[in-house]
């Protein structure tokens, strides 16, 4: 009975010992991948270098115009048409996009700019806070990469950004129209 009783403290000691190795090494792991996170967020490069909450007024050109949108009272207008009611979440995308625009990378000793297309911008994006203005001006897409080539005012450096934000651009007033109200209305039209 002892000898059994004695084998009992020694299994439970053993799952106590492997159990505390078990946690810390879960521990471990654990401040590994946060601190692995935290590095690999420093290590981007956001080229606005703002918040979208920030983000006051925008503008972008589309076709042959260019679209102003204002943010006032927390809701975004058109500055072209102060009537239209704006899809919001599709207006605040348009200002998380910029915030969030990140770099994928540089291009070092860029000496003339028309040959990334910056003579013909293929968009010019103007972004305005409480702390000033910045404007992103887009130049042709790299055939290679697929990566667009950007400048930013005030800054030397010719970055490369993902192919797909020039298309978050692209939409005009009335693809930005809030079409829910029309909908409803469609709606319980045919209902009756």
């Amino acid at each position: 009975m002892q000898k059994q009783t004695k084998q009992i403290l020694v299994v439970i000691a053993l799952l106590l010992v492997f159990g505390a190795a078990y946690g810390g090494m879960r521990i471990y792991n654990d401040r590994q991948e946060k601190q692995a996170g935290e590095e690999a967020e420093a290590a981007k490069t956001y080229i606005a270098g703002i918040k979208a909450e920030e983000i006051i007024t925008f503008s972008y050109q589309s076709g042959e115009e260019t679209l102003h949108f204002a943010k006032e009272e927390g809701t975004w207008i058109s500055q072209e048409d102060e009537g239209l009611q704006l899809n919001q979440t599709a207006v605040a995308d348009m200002a998380d996009t910029i915030a969030e625009l990140e770099a994928e990378d540089t291009v070092e000793e860029a000496k003339e700019l028309s040959e990334y297309g910056f003579d013909t911008p293929a968009n010019v994006i103007t972004v305005t806070t409480a702390e000033g203005s910045s404007t992103l001006t887009i130049g042709m897409q790299n055939s290679i990469t697929s990566q667009y080539y950007l400048t930013k005012s005030g800054e030397d450096t010719l970055y490369l950004v993902s192919g797909s934000f020039p298309s978050a651009f692209g939409k005009t007033l009335e693809d930005l129209e809030d079409t829910t109200e029309d909908t409803e209305e469609a709606v319980s039209e045919t209902e009756e």
